[in-house]
Parts: structure tokens; sequence; C-alpha cells
């Protein structure tokens, strides 16, 4: 994912939280940004969660991770999972008070409506008034189009791809528009960068 402008609005919003600091990244890929993350809250809390979700974990992602000098409450966790699969045992797991909600929630995976739209109707059981979720492609170039990871190349054997389905509606923005018309109480928009990501605060 690639973030530009958002930056310091993350930096702000995670160095201002009163309790450790909770981040779900779906969609690792090079693990720039999870990296990136891990290192800023290392130096600046004692204490944070961080889960980067990919179906294919690659390995200079877990190499980079592994040469981090982190303290014992410093978690970093790769999960290599479908998202669709994972998000039902968090919201499950949260529920049950066994594990934190989330204060920032990256969306990075497949850019498809299928799955972004499935993804986003998980964010009110995995987050909490303040969280902020950030979409990638709203308005880039899967803005309208459907891209899956299944259909790329050196994704081809990898199981935990989610394949192609068939929907009336195509890309991220679709997707995104039908979950801010349906939860318009709930959920705050930010005004869009010209080419970054769209950002969601929780305001219910």
């Amino acid at each position: 994912m690639s973030y530009h402008g958002y930056i310091p609005l993350l930096k702000g919003h995670l160095l201002n939280l009163k309790h450790p600091p909770s981040i779900i990244e779906i969609g690792v890929d090079r693990g720039v940004t999870l990296i990136s993350l891990a290192v800023f809250l290392s130096k600046q809390r004692e204490r944070f969660n961080i889960i980067g979700v990919d179906v294919l974990v690659q390995e200079q992602v877990k190499i980079m991770l592994a040469n981090l000098d982190l303290g014992p409450e410093q978690n970093v966790l790769l999960a290599q999972r479908n998202s669709l699969e994972l998000l039902p045992e968090l919201t499950e797991a949260i529920s049950q008070k066994t594990a934190p909600s989330f204060d920032v929630v990256l969306l990075d995976g497949d850019h498809n409506y299928h799955t972004v739209s499935r993804e986003l109707t998980h964010l009110g059981g995995i987050t909490h008034v303040g969280s902020i979720v950030i979409i990638d492609d709203y308005n880039g170039r899967w803005s309208e189009r459907d891209m899956w990871y299944s259909e790329r190349q050196g994704y081809e054997n990898v199981s935990d791809a989610s394949k192609r389905q068939d929907t009336e509606k195509h890309g991220v923005k679709a997707a995104v528009d039908e979950f801010i018309d349906q939860n318009a109480d709930a959920w705050a928009t930010a005004q869009p960068i010209q080419g970054e990501p769209i950002v969601l605060v929780k305001k219910k």
C-alpha cells in the first residue's frame, strides 16, 4: 500500500492513543508499511500489537521482521491466511475479549468488489470508536475494476488466494461507497487526497 499523505495522520493517531496501539494490515506484500510501522512504534511505545495478513507472506518480510530488535511486549504477527477466513475469527476473539480491537485497519488485499465488500462487513466487530480504516485504491487503477491475486503471476498455486467471483459491481470504490451509504451513522469519511486511499473513521 502507498500512503504518502496519510503517514503523518497514522503516526499522530498512534502516538495519541492512551492504550497500547493495535494494528492489522491486510495485504502485506513486500512489508514496507508493516516494517516501517513496527520500527516507528518500537521507538515510541513499549507495548503494541501488529498483525500482518497476506495469502502469501514473502520470505523477505519474515527475514526483516526477524532482524528487528523488538521488546517483549512489542508484538508483530504474520498470518498467511485469507482475510475472509481470518476476520470472522478475530471478530469472535474480540467479542470474547481475548484480543484487543484495532486502532488502525489497513485494507490492501484483493482489489475487487467481492472481497472488499465482505472485508468491510467485519469492521464493526474489530474496531472501536475513533478507529481509523485506510482502504487502498479507492481512487487508483482498481477503483472500478477487479483484481484477484489468484490470477496474478506467482500466485497460481497459492491455496489461500480467493478465486474470482462474478458480481454485478466491480472495483474497490463500489464496495466502499456501498458500505458508506449503509453505515453513514457509524462511520465518517475523510476527504480523499488525490490519488491516495480513502480514510474511514469510526464515530459510533
